[in-house]
């Protein structure tokens, strides 16, 4: 899409000034969602976080009914309140899950149990063929350089609107527990604008990687994937796999994606082959286990920080069947890595704009691992 200038829409917020706010992330089927009220009087809306998009989007009422859904999720849609403004103009988005199209608005976006309230540009989506999507639209993160016509991102907004206490946004993605079946789950996950409890949820010190610019996503080097074996008692080190390509840390993916000609050798680095899952080879998830893992390293030249994680961290049950994962990686046609959800879920991760001026943004990205009470449920 192309690149457009930021679109700073008339404060009109009401809020304590420097705000830490925390909201608490729902589950089902997969999706991790937030809550917002758009409107006056103001409708709740859960809103998928996607650090690898930049759009707030909802869907327009009649979409709800009409547009394809196969989540098992009851979608709410949107029409204009009484505060609501259609600036009448129309864009598209594609995404890997389906493509999206509607029109742009603003309206007042009130963030719940907090006295925080602000005009927020916004998609209103007529025409959607994302049929699997459990959630009434999307919460983009990225930067607004690259979002929907004539829109701003929701946290770049409150930024600029003075809402914020600090220029950030941090993620504990919880125990993965669907909220549906388990409404009070023990490890709930937090997302929190304004500021960061790594204090809390962090085993150690934030880990920073600068990302790259000009700002559009969350992208920083790969510097190299290494293999490291431990079931005999000794612990063997594969050689070190790089491609010069870059790392894309994208919560709105699930897994980890790898270029197409390095996929193979990804796999040599685990137990499993390639030609095997490619072939309809189902891992047993008692194979993703403790005596393997994987670690990354990322970041600039020189500053390089490595991130490991054990096999029985990638595993993610449920693959036709409770005994059975599914593969821990996914080609793609293109010489980047992308990061999903359920690899930053092991993790503490902020977000820092640093800076509240978007000419003096100096983007990075820290990630802790989670204490031992805070790790994801298998």
């Amino acid at each position: 899409m192309a690149s457009k200038t930021l679109l700073l829409i008339p404060a009109l917020a009401t809020a304590a000034l420097g705000s830490v706010l925390d909201l608490d992330i729902k589950v089902q089927n997969g999706y991790r969602t937030i809550e917002v009220d758009l409107g006056t009087p103001g409708g709740p809306f859960d809103l998928m976080y996607d650090t690898g998009s930049s759009t707030l989007w909802v869907l327009d009422s009649n979409c709800t009914d009409d547009c394809p859904n196969v989540s098992g999720y009851s979608r709410h849609g949107y029409n204009l309140t009484s505060t609501g403004v259609n600036l009448g103009v129309n864009d598209s988005i594609a995404y890997s899950g389906g493509t999206v199209s509607g029109f742009t608005a603003t309206d007042i976006l009130t963030v719940p149990d907090t006295n925080v309230s602000y005009r927020q540009s916004f998609a209103v989506i007529t025409d959607s063929t994302w049929a699997a999507l459990a959630a009434d639209g999307f919460i983009g993160l990225a930067s607004s350089t690259i979002a929907f016509k004539n829109t701003t991102t929701a946290v770049e907004q409150m930024m600029q609107d003075g809402l914020l206490d600090e220029p950030r946004f941090a993620i504990y993605a919880g125990s993965g527990v669907s909220t549906v079946t388990n409404p009070d789950p023990e490890n709930n996950g937090v997302f929190t604008f304004g500021g960061s409890h790594e204090e809390t949820y962090a085993d150690g010190e934030l880990q920073w990687m600068k990302m790259l610019s000009p700002f559009e996503i969350y992208k920083t080097n790969l510097l190299g994937i290494q293999g490291h074996n431990n079931s005999d008692g000794q612990a063997l080190s594969s050689d070190v796999l790089n491609w010069y390509g870059q790392v894309i840390f994208d919560t709105g993916a699930s897994s980890i994606s790898i270029p197409n000609d390095q996929i193979e050798a990804m796999y040599a680095l685990t137990p499993f082959s390639y030609a095997d899952i490619s072939s309809g080879y189902r891992p047993l998830c008692s194979d993703f286990n403790d005596t393997w893992s994987i670690s990354f390293t990322m970041g600039f030249y020189g500053e390089g920080v490595t991130f490991n994680l054990t096999g029985d961290q990638l595993a993610v049950p449920g693959y036709q069947d409770d005994d059975h994962c599914f593969p821990p990686f996914n080609p793609w046609d293109s010489y980047n890595t992308i990061i999903g959800q359920h690899w930053l879920s092991n993790f503490y991760a902020v977000f820092d704009f640093g800076s509240f001026d978007p000419e003096t943004y100096d983007i990075r990205v820290g990630l802790a691992p989670l204490k031992k009470e805070y790790l994801p449920s298998a």
